[in-house]
């Protein structure tokens, strides 16, 4: 005799730095799932150097800009009752490592830069960052640049390590109009939007069906 299996298994949230060299450099996969995501969305205006008409009222200058804002929490109370190791030994301490790594260059390239402007070169480009990914489901996949990170460390073992943490994290996606189209977000952002306009079309397809059918009845 079967059982019931209980709640379906939730995705995790995560997200992913990619690079050339290292396609999986820096992962982070989400604890818990943030109990809600703040999405800001808000057309794009014309380029400041673009005169405007008022025949350019009704034009769309691009996918419009988005934001998102959500809270990760961190806690190593499960690991710390199973006795992990690593949580014994620094608490959160890696996976609040890992989020912060998302905003800095390596260390190999700034070491590198340093020994360039030593030897006398006039001019350092910054390292260029990996390909930043959310990823919240199968349908959202996009290119993002971190924005900030407010992180509040609320518990901690008897060395100092903190155990639990509130993370903030806001980011501004990045569209097809922000990425060279050598770049592989921008394929990826395409994409995405060519999913929304099915869901949108299915939307609309949905709704002329039900007002059809409430007439009908």
């Amino acid at each position: 005799m079967s059982t019931f299996p209980g709640s379906p298994r939730t995705l995790r949230g995560a997200i992913v730095a990619v690079t050339r060299a290292n396609p999986l450099a820096r992962i982070v996969i989400f604890q818990y799932n943030p109990d809600s995501v703040t999405r800001s969305v808000r057309p794009r205006s014309a380029p400041k150097e673009t005169p405007t008409a008022p025949e350019d009222a009704h034009r769309i200058w691009g996918a419009p800009l988005e934001s998102v804002t959500m809270t990760v929490e961190v806690d190593a109370a499960d690991q710390l009752e199973s006795g992990d190791p690593v949580a014994t030994a620094t608490g959160i301490g890696p996976q609040l490592a890992a989020l912060e790594m998302l905003l800095y260059p390596s260390s190999a390239l700034v070491i590198a830069n340093t020994v360039l402007l030593q030897a006398g070169t006039i001019g350092v480009l910054p390292p260029e960052g990996p390909l930043t990914l959310l990823v919240w489901g199968p349908a959202r996949v996009v290119p993002i640049r971190l924005e900030s990170l407010s992180i509040t460390e609320q518990a901690f073992d008897a060395a100092l390590n903190p155990v639990r943490a509130a993370v903030e994290l806001s980011a501004q996606v990045l569209s097809y109009h922000d990425l060279p189209m050598t770049d592989p977000g921008y394929a990826l952002f395409l994409a995405h939007q060519v999913l929304k306009e099915a869901m949108a079309t299915t939307a609309a397809v949905s709704g002329a069906v039900s007002a059809l059918t409430a007439a009908g009845s």
